[in-house]
């Protein structure tokens, strides 16, 4: 016990000697309630909701610039963002209606498959943590007794709870393209689903004429395309915009201008992505109910149909809200009397880097424990059964080092160890020798986003000679 107080202690000491080189933060630290003997409490407090703080100002003064009269936040990353704006134009009485709006992959890609087919296909069939074919009939909306009838009619030779190797993508997503059954299946709901779906985008305002612009936290860009389309099949004749924690790509064909970045961008700031986990932060900064997973009309009005979630992971998101709008309260209250500008937001991005690599990329092990413990899911629909940082044997963890993940990522190998959303929060729950496995991963993801940036800067040279 007493040696885990003093670990804490230690961790404590290291926030508070970043906040010394901002005085606003570290004033605003001082007055914060954050129990001495909770690592979890210390984290929020210290490295989550400064970082909201500093996302959410930004944003407004985003927002401001460009005439932007009302902003969607979208469910579930984009909450406790949503929540701090409220208190921030509230305060500050700004010209800004704050909106959120329930939605997820699934509950936005269904409605509009039946729109473009081979687009569809793609999206259903794109790789991620342990896809099976289950995941993919998942993702275009089958049920279980249809799901069976499709496996059935594909004769694929292995179970459909077995993991795909990425490689072999491309041959289920033909095989898919040429069953009739899927086909039928995957038409048949989406067409069903569209109705309620188009019926909340307008009861939501999203076909007025005001200046409105969406809120996420990032990484791909693939909902504002994606809510786009939609916008465009009902009548929306102006390009939908969007602000963003961060993208590390965008999609296929997308107007960059049309996508606005605070933390990250795709072709810079290589080492905020390098010392950044985006698993662990959408893990931590989402909201305190289920994803939506359809709509429905009732009473008079188009509602959202939440799934379920559990009762440890709502305490853990209560938790998170108290601890994060105490600090957007006291930070709001600061505004008011200081205001906020761009040069002070300099200054607390700078902070903010420091703070997200020390918890991100060098967790203590209370931390890693406390967050790496977590439920997490990177597919459409959530998983109850996987944790954010998984135990990991030596030989697992040595298969995410440079040189062999590099050697899968090049050759298309699929590794057949187990693999975590944060392997830092892994390598630190499941070793003592930690530096080198963290070195290792480290110049990995260097090259991993050197790669990206690279394919990026091309796509973008071709797109513009065919231009």
């Amino acid at each position: 016990m007493k040696t885990e107080m003093k670990e804490i202690t230690l961790r404590f000491n290291q926030y508070q000697s970043c906040f010394k080189q901002n005085p606003r933060m570290y004033h605003i630290i001082q007055q914060m309630n954050i129990p001495k003997n909770d690592p979890v409490a210390l984290a929020l407090c210290c490295v989550f909701a400064p970082s909201l703080g500093a996302f959410v100002q930004w944003l407004l003064l985003e927002a401001l610039k460009d005439g932007r009269k009302r902003l969607y936040f979208l469910a579930r990353d984009g909450y406790f963002m949503y929540r701090a704006a409220l208190i921030f134009c509230e305060k500050l009485h700004l010209p800004i209606e704050c909106r959120y709006l329930s939605c997820s992959r699934y509950s936005v890609r269904i409605p509009i498959f039946h729109f473009d087919q081979e687009d569809a296909l793609d999206y259903i069939c794109r790789g991620g943590i342990d896809v099976t074919l289950e995941k993919i009939l998942t993702r275009a909306g089958l049920n279980r007794k249809e799901q069976s009838e499709v496996f059935s009619s594909l004769c694929l030779g292995f179970p459909k709870d077995s993991p795909i190797p990425y490689a072999m993508l491309p041959k289920i997503r033909k095989k898919l393209s040429r069953c009739s059954l899927f086909l039928q299946y995957m038409n048949f709901h989406s067409k069903n689903a569209f109705p309620d779906f188009a019926g909340y985008l307008r009861q939501e305002g999203l076909l007025d004429k005001t200046a409105y612009a969406i809120v996420d936290s990032g990484w791909v860009g693939s909902m504002q395309k994606t809510l786009d389309t939609a916008l465009h099949f009902l009548g929306r004749e102006n390009r939908l915009e969007g602000y963003y924690w961060g993208l590390y790509e965008l999609p296929a064909n997308a107007d960059s201008s049309l996508y606005h970045c605070y933390y990250f961008e795709p072709e810079h700031h290589l080492n905020r992505k390098v010392f950044f986990n985006n698993c662990l932060f959408e893990t931590v900064f989402t909201a305190p109910h289920g994803m939506t997973l359809s709509y429905r009309f009732q009473d008079g009005r188009y509602l959202p149909n939440y799934d379920l979630i559990s009762k440890d992971r709502k305490q853990f998101l209560l938790k998170t809200e108290r601890y994060l709008m105490q600090y957007i309260h006291l930070l709001a209250r600061e505004s008011q009397k200081s205001g906020f500008y761009r040069e002070l937001l300099k200054n607390d991005l700078f902070t903010i880097e420091k703070l997200l690599k020390q918890f991100m990329t060098w967790p203590s092990y209370q931390e890693a424990e406390q967050f790496g413990t977590l439920s997490f899911s990177d597919d459409v629909l959530d998983s109850k059964d996987k944790v954010l940082a998984p135990l990991l044997s030596l030989k697992e963890l040595r298969s995410n080092h440079a040189v062999r993940k590099l050697s899968a990522m090049l050759f298309s190998k699929k590794s057949v160890f187990v693999e975590s959303a944060w392997y830092e929060g892994s390598v630190v729950r499941s070793c003592k020798a930690i530096s080198s496995h963290l070195i290792q991963y480290t110049f990995y993801k260097y090259i991993r986003y050197l790669r990206k940036v690279y394919h990026f800067k091309k796509n973008r040279q071709v797109k513009k000679e065919n231009d």
